[in-house]
């Protein structure tokens, strides 16, 4: 059986409330119990906490986890981390610029891509990434989660980039990476927004 694939997941605060429960943290868990991944999980609330936990991650001590979450509130261009502290999505990719090769991106957050396409290309240019993806409408948390389960194992196990893409292409995922305005790049341009579901279900790898 193949090594399990590595994720490594920042993850915002959510809610202003400290006893709401709401995370990614989840997900993470059943996929791992699944023998899917390997994870690394850390909440951060400040942008200094971010920039920390991205330098440990894009050091080499981690360069097996190659799959990079950011599970964090946000609006186009922007990472909410907590009700008072943001992030600028170019500030953000100024610390990533060059570090990411190899590496895959996945904002899992409400509309911070819904912006022109020559900034997300932009983005895995100037990060190096393999691959960006991510959300373009605020999401429904529980329509998210599912979503989530099967694109994470596909980042995390697909040996291609064009993995993801036959994923949200196939006739069972493509309605719902639709509806939540799923975006995939590259260095080569933006993939379809969502390829064509017409696919024969046996294409369907999910």
């Amino acid at each position: 059986m193949d090594k399990p694939g590595r994720v490594f997941c920042l993850e915002g605060q959510w809610h202003d409330d400290l006893k709401e429960r709401g995370s990614v943290l989840p997900t993470l868990e059943l996929l791992e119990r699944l023998g899917q991944i390997r994870f690394i999980h850390r909440d951060v609330a400040t942008p200094g906490e971010l920039r920390y936990y991205l330098d440990q991650w894009l050091s080499r001590k981690y360069t097996a986890y190659d799959v990079g979450i950011f599970a964090v509130d946000g609006s186009p261009g922007r990472l909410h981390l907590s009700n008072r502290n943001e992030v600028e999505l170019t500030e953000l990719v100024s610390w990533l610029r060059g570090r990411c090769e190899g590496r895959k991106l996945y904002f899992d957050c409400g509309s911070i891509l819904r912006l022109p396409d020559a900034a997300l290309t932009d983005i895995a240019e100037r990060t190096g990434a393999s691959l960006v993806c991510g959300f373009t409408k605020t999401i429904d948390w529980v329509e998210s989660s599912a979503f989530d389960t099967v694109l994470i194992n596909r980042l995390a196990n697909g040996q291609k980039s064009n993995s993801v893409e036959q994923l949200v292409g196939s006739s069972r995922w493509a309605p719902l990476a639709q509806h939540l305005g799923f975006r995939l790049v590259d260095r080569n341009g933006p993939r379809p927004r969502v390829p064509s579901p017409r696919r024969a279900e046996s294409d369907v790898l999910a």
